[in-house]
């Protein structure tokens, strides 16, 4: 796959960098290495205009990440259970301006980080935790995953994908048992419905011109703007109408039950007291 040679080929150029705070300076991605692969990413940018692979109008059924009283999603948070457990420390901000920091499925946001337990590239029968960043590349985003027990030897990428691939052959070379693909927007998180919603609400992420927007079903109520009677004139004109025309029946009904009522004792009272 030639995405996954040229991802390879920029961590090999890069990949030994220290991971101290200048990491995250563009002028640190050694801009040769990543100005090598611009011919070479027209099979990224090929897949990305293939568009959507599902109808993102369609609203989907979301449970929202969790906010705190004055509306600021409290992280971390954790998403997922079991081995697919993730946490999400920082959910970064959107450069709309810089085509390829989004696709019509994804918004890349720099200083997104999230972290998961997977095995250890050192110790056997062991696990350790990875941190998973998008980092500023300058023309791109640069996928950065790095082991606790490995802190100085990041794996580096064009793609979430083509970052954790790296992980997972060294792992396979092992002899630890793992799948020989993944998803690089699962193993950070950032395909899970919840964290998608939460990106795509940052400041910036409606001007993301490929971006496709997803629809949603939130807590019960429909897309992201909930129709309700106040909203809709003419449903609260019909339920309004529909009272007062049920108003008169109901009243006609009770006044019925009063007269059977009344006729029942009348009659009690004229049988036990004979002319």
């Amino acid at each position: 796959d030639s995405s996954d040679n040229e991802d390879s080929v920029l961590n090999a150029s890069i990949g030994g960098e220290s991971t101290d705070a200048s990491v995250h300076r563009k002028r640190d991605y050694a801009p040769t290495a990543l100005a090598a692969h611009d011919s070479a990413t027209h099979l990224t940018k090929r897949r990305r205009n293939l568009g959507p692979r599902e109808n993102r109008a369609e609203p989907k059924q979301v449970e929202s990440l969790q906010r705190d009283s004055h509306g600021s999603i409290i992280l971390p948070a954790t998403i997922g259970k079991g081995h697919d457990e993730v946490q999400i420390h920082s959910l970064g901000r959107v450069l709309w301006d810089r085509d390829a920091f989004h696709t019509p499925r994804y918004i890349w946001p720099v200083g997104f980080k999230s972290t998961r337990m997977c095995p250890s590239l050192l110790v056997s029968n062991s696990r350790c935790l990875y941190s998973s960043e998008i980092l500023d590349g300058g023309g791109s985003p640069v996928f950065q995953v790095t082991a606790e027990d490995m802190p100085g030897k990041p794996f580096r990428a064009m793609s979430s994908s083509g970052a954790w691939k790296q992980i997972l052959d060294k792992l396979i070379a092992r002899g630890v048992c793992v799948k020989t693909h993944a998803s690089g927007p699962q193993m950070y998180g950032l395909s899970h419905l919840g964290v998608t919603k939460a990106i795509q609400e940052l400041e910036g992420a409606d001007k993301c011109q490929k971006y496709i927007r997803q629809a949603w079903v939130d807590d019960g109520a429909e897309s992201t703007h909930a129709t309700t009677d106040d909203d809709n004139p003419h449903r609260a004109s019909s339920v309004a109408n529909s009272s007062v025309d049920a108003e008169p029946e109901a009243s006609l009904r009770r006044l019925s039950v009063l007269d059977s009522a009344t006729t029942a004792v009348t009659n009690g009272s004229m049988a036990s007291h004979p002319s």
